[in-house]
């Protein structure tokens, strides 16, 4: 099979990989054997491909990737035939341990465990909708959806509680925030979106949000302590990454409301977390509620998504380009330019 690895000369595409097992290998347990047709590129692959070399014992010519879309060729014993048969069509995000073991989603066949995937919904909303197409489903089913899942989730309240609460997502044009942009206008919270360009603006109203332009209102946060001074937000929900939007939330954030963070930063978390929930007021401390997110991928957050986009919660995927599978190291370069709006995609094959 072919499949991207990293070797000694870089991310190299391999024509003839050893398939999952080896060559008329059983599949076991509660596992699902793939043939991948998309999978899409997030951030953490980045880190991985920087931070964990090739050459290490246990990720020797590691195939990087978390996402993907594919068809069940094969199913376990243990796995429930009322849930997954072959022919279907799944999709999610692989653990961590796959792929710092190498085992990545950049291959043309993949084995996974049904607990990490979830049925691709045929059309959006339960009757008569546009198809969900995999390069949709990829990116809506991965790391990204699965995260602005588990930033609702962390948020502790009900559905029918988002009703008219005041939440602002920054980054609000990317993998994550278009996602949970629309998640929160479809459980009918009042959504403010940060974003940098016109493409940017244009997506965010797109998903239901209205838009904070970062560039146009510079300091951003001293437009959101006008915009939101005397009626402050009770969620801010923090995609990019910004440590001065967490210190000056008492401009706009309420007292009781919380901010929710995804981005971690060259520390990989420890440095947020230390300044912004281990450090008391007195020591110079924001008084307002900071969460820190890793996402674990499951089936609680992967099939929680299939169940918003077929009940019309979730109603498009946002793509920003479909490459080849032998245009990879462009992929990334698009994701690694900080302008992708909506998901990289690479059509692993048909």
């Amino acid at each position: 099979m072919r499949a991207w690895t990293l070797t000694s000369a870089g991310l190299t595409l391999s024509p003839s990989h050893p398939l999952p097992g080896g060559a008329g290998a059983t599949i076991t347990g509660n596992n699902l054997l793939l043939k991948i047709t998309h999978a899409s590129l997030n951030p953490v692959d980045l880190h991985i491909l920087r931070l964990f070399p090739h050459w290490l014992p246990f990720r020797r010519n590691p195939t990087p990737g978390f996402d993907f879309c594919g068809r069940v060729v094969a199913a376990g014993p243990g796995v429930d035939a009322n849930e997954f048969t072959v022919g279907d069509v799944v999709a999610g995000a692989l653990g961590a341990g796959d792929v710092f073991w190498g085992k990545g989603s950049l291959a043309e066949y993949v084995v996974v465990s049904s607990s990490l995937v979830a049925k691709k919904p045929e059309t959006w909303g339960r009757v008569g909708g546009k198809e969900v197409s995999g390069e949709e489903a990829v990116g809506l089913f991965g790391i990204a959806g699965q995260t602005a899942v588990l930033m609702i989730q962390t948020a502790s309240i009900t559905d029918t509680e988002w009703k008219g609460k005041k939440c602002l997502v920054n980054g609000a044009s990317g993998g994550v925030g278009s996602i949970l942009t629309q998640i929160l206008a479809g459980k009918g919270a009042e959504v403010w979106g940060t974003t940098g360009s016109n493409e940017g603006e244009e997506l965010v109203t797109r998903c239901g949000g209205e838009v904070v332009n970062y560039k146009t209102h510079n300091p951003v946060t001293e437009y959101l302590g006008q915009l939101f001074g005397e009626e402050k937000l009770e969620f801010v929900f923090d995609c990019a990454g910004s440590q001065e939007m967490f210190t000056k939330s008492p401009g706009y954030l309420k007292a009781e409301g919380k901010f929710i963070s995804i981005v971690g930063g060259a520390s990989q978390g420890v440095v947020p977390y230390i300044r912004n929930k281990l450090r008391p007021v007195w020591l110079g401390g924001t008084p307002r509620e900071f969460e820190l997110l890793l996402l674990i991928p499951g089936k609680k957050t992967v099939r929680e998504v299939g169940r918003l986009v077929e009940e019309g919660v979730i109603e498009r995927g946002v793509v920003d380009g479909v490459w080849e599978m032998e245009e990879l190291v462009k992929a990334y370069e698009r994701l690694g330019s900080g302008r992708a709006k909506g998901k990289v995609v690479v059509r692993v094959s048909e």
